[in-house]
């Protein structure tokens, strides 16, 4: 194990009572692991604002195949930015819709020009960036 070091935090009753909740409704063990994942969420948060700095993403999308020209645009448009994709995930959800899931690595600015043009395409019903981290600087 790492070395810890203990600190202490002075907070206002009704805010504890609100975080407790928050630990308690999202499963965390402690405060200690609540704690740390808020400030690890909040350091990748700042990586995606800092200049030249690879990160990670995925970008879900759903879209009808029959709508005409739908696939090929998305298609294109991933060629467009193919540095940034490390693989994809296709599947039928239905006889209509397809869902694709595309994991990203990157400059964020990049990653979410990308995530623009994506989203521009007419006949898309869904897509959603999710920002990640590589892992790199994150503890």
């Amino acid at each position: 194990m790492p070395n810890v070091t203990r600190i202490t935090v002075s907070i206002d009753e009704p805010l504890l009572e609100q975080f407790e909740k928050f630990l308690a409704d999202n499963g965390y063990p402690t405060r200690s692991e609540g704690v740390k994942s808020i400030m690890r969420k909040a350091l990748i948060e700042n990586e995606w604002l800092t200049e030249n700095t690879d990160v990670a993403a995925t970008i879900s999308m759903v879209y009808d195949h029959h709508k005409a020209g739908v696939m090929q645009k998305l298609t294109d448009i991933q060629h467009d930015f193919g540095e940034l994709v490390v693989c994809t995930q296709h599947v039928h959800l239905d006889h209509h819709n397809c869902m694709e899931v595309l994991i990203l690595k990157g400059l964020a600015s990049r990653i979410q020009a990308f995530h623009n043009a994506l989203k521009s395409v007419k006949g898309l019903k869904h897509c959603t960036l999710s920002a990640a981290t590589t892992g790199e600087d994150i503890h």
